[in-house]
């Protein structure tokens, strides 16, 4: 629970942060809207907003506004009928984007664009040198783990999970689509998104960092102030970049 406040203490910096690009009154899609946090404080502050995400989602059994679940690929909602279409680091996570866009593209009204937040290659690095700190926390904390085990639970399990912590933080997995995390150093930068915007058919009409340094393990976490991260991305880079997008040309 407490990385989910976490986490959610910097969704809401976030939505605040984009609340300005808003039209008053729009109808707003989140895509992938997890515990619809978000999207609660958009129809608090009188957006139609209508939220979907996968039943599968992490947050499935956390959800705060009424999420609707979805197949993956379809998205229940009629033609022409989105103003903004809204997504939170989640497009990092589609695996069938041509499909997801053309359904971006047939929901969209005329004069309607997205705002899509995304992890960047500062995400990506510090993330890698976090999730090493951590690593090596665990093998330092190792021994006193097998020393203090729990009466009835067995050393060599309290000793492999140690081992599998231990060895998380040197083997980069990947957070999206890649198996691997060192791949995301480029996918994960600006002009790997708006490449990728531009194959599926949006043009990039506006994109700026998100202003906030974290990583994807919660060192620290909320011991680091929101004021103090936002001097942090000045010197170490934004966790995220938004990309404000409009229907354009797809790439052949």
């Amino acid at each position: 629970m407490a990385d989910l406040l976490y986490l959610n203490t910097l969704r809401q910096r976030e939505i605040e942060h984009l609340l300005p690009l808003l039209p008053g009154g729009a109808r707003v899609l989140e895509f992938g809207a997890g515990t619809g946090q978000q999207a609660r404080f958009l129809r608090d502050r009188g957006f139609d907003v209508v939220a979907i995400d996968l039943a599968s989602s992490n947050y499935a059994k956390e959800r705060l506004f009424p999420v609707q679940d979805y197949d993956g690929e379809h998205i229940p909602i009629e033609d022409k009928s989105i103003d903004v279409i809204f997504s939170s680091n989640v497009l990092e996570h589609v695996e069938n984007p041509g499909a997801v866009f053309a359904e971006f593209r047939r929901i969209q009204r005329s004069g309607g664009f997205g705002l899509h937040v995304v992890p960047t290659p500062a995400w990506r690095l510090w993330t890698f040198a976090t999730g090493l700190a951590k690593s090596l926390q665990a093998i330092a904390t190792l021994p006193i783990e097998l020393v203090r085990a729990p009466k009835g639970q067995k050393r060599s399990d309290v000793f492999y999970r140690g081992v599998r912590k231990a060895a998380s933080g040197f083997v980069p997995r990947g957070h999206g689509t890649s198996i691997e995390g060192l791949s995301e150093l480029w996918t994960f930068s600006r002009t790997a998104w708006r490449r990728k915007f531009r194959k599926y058919g949006f043009e990039v009409i506006e994109d700026h960092p998100m202003g906030l340094f974290y990583t994807g393990t919660p060192l620290l976490g909320s011991g680091i102030s929101l004021a103090t991260r936002s001097r942090l991305s000045r010197l170490l880079g934004s966790g995220a970049h938004m990309y404000k997008v409009i229907p354009g040309r797809a790439d052949d």
